[in-house]
């Protein structure tokens, strides 16, 4: 049997690709620009908004370099774990979330990195 495993290694927007961040955060921007246009067309003297007004703009960057972390469970995933445990949790959709992620140790996302 082979000992080899999976490193946890991933890019910073987790496990997959940056494709569906940048198709969403590229969405969010023509809108916010197409929203401008209308309501200034008849204004000549306007700017458009830079892509960091947008407010579908919430990826790590637009250029992807390939490049992956080392990826770990921090201390704020412990404290969601033992959340979880103790039932310390404010409201039913919170407790849907910490039942999701954070039921089991180590946390799911992780588990998904480290799978064979």
């Amino acid at each position: 049997m082979s000992r080899s495993r999976k490193r946890p290694y991933a890019a910073i927007c987790g496990k997959g690709s940056a494709r569906y961040d940048k198709k969403m955060a590229g969405r969010g921007m023509r809108r916010k620009q197409n929203q401008w246009l209308r309501n200034h067309a008849d204004n000549d003297n306007f700017l458009l908004p830079h892509r960091l007004e947008c407010h579908h703009n919430n990826t790590w960057g637009w250029n992807r370099d390939g490049s992956q972390f080392l990826q770990l469970p921090t201390a704020q995933d412990w404290a969601y774990h033992q959340q979880w445990i103790q039932g310390l949790y404010a409201n039913e959709r919170e407790e849907r979330w910490l039942k999701k992620n954070y039921s089991k140790w180590p946390p799911s996302w992780y588990s998904r990195l480290t799978r064979k």
